[in-house]
């Protein structure tokens, strides 16, 4: 994988993520492969030069800004105390409100399907992309699963996060992605996600005593 330079970056915290969001705009407008670093730094307000003191190519650049996207994910999965103890569908709840209000931003869209067309190109970004991304995601719901104990009749919790994930996905991944009539409002996300949990607590809930 290409890096960015070692010691001493950044040499200016504030110009390195001017560089960066100037990179990542014009990857969304353009795709990577019609953006220059002559592009990039006119957009940024800095030297040519300047980019390569942050950044050693354009790829390293791409590579930056991926993670940066991904670390944006991550915050959105911190699992917050629901207010109650016990309450395994407030901890869902609260995780999949998150989680698929991110997916469905503009932000999140563009930057998969940027992504998308990078992937070939570029597997390790892939591999860095699956795991930082969709893996830890399956990962940490699992988590919040496993930690239910003997109230779910689960014997995979990896899989059964899975499932889950998918009620609340559905195919609105395709209908965003297509640009196609999808229904994204907060309101929306919420029914679908609670809709969800409902559906995967009847398949695995095991009956009180």
């Amino acid at each position: 994988m290409t890096t960015s330079r070692g010691p001493g970056r950044p040499k200016d915290q504030a110009k390195g993520n001017a560089i960066l969001d100037a990179g990542w705009a014009l990857f969304l407008e353009r795709g990577v492969g019609a953006v220059s670093i002559e592009a990039i730094a006119a957009r940024a307000g800095v030297s040519k030069m300047t980019v390569y003191k942050h950044f050693t190519d354009k790829h390293a650049l791409f590579e930056e800004a991926v993670l940066r996207e991904m670390r944006a994910i991550q915050t959105v999965q911190i699992i917050r105390p629901s207010g109650q103890q016990d309450d395994l569908e407030g901890t869902l709840r609260a995780f999949g409100i998150g989680i698929m209000s991110y997916l469905a931003t503009g932000a999140a869209v563009d930057f998969y399907n940027v992504l998308a067309g990078e992937l070939r190109r570029h597997p390790d970004i892939a591999q860095t992309f699956y795991a930082l991304g969709p893996a830890r995601t399956i990962a940490n719901l699992a988590s919040i699963l496993s930690g239910a104990g003997d109230r779910l009749a689960i014997d995979d919790p990896l899989k059964a996060a899975e499932a889950l994930f998918g009620l609340w996905q559905g195919a609105s991944n395709f209908q965003l992605s297509l640009g196609v009539d999808t229904d994204a409002t907060e309101k929306a996300i919420a029914e679908r996600v609670d809709y969800g949990i409902a559906f995967f607590m009847r398949a695995v809930l095991r009956p009180l005593p």
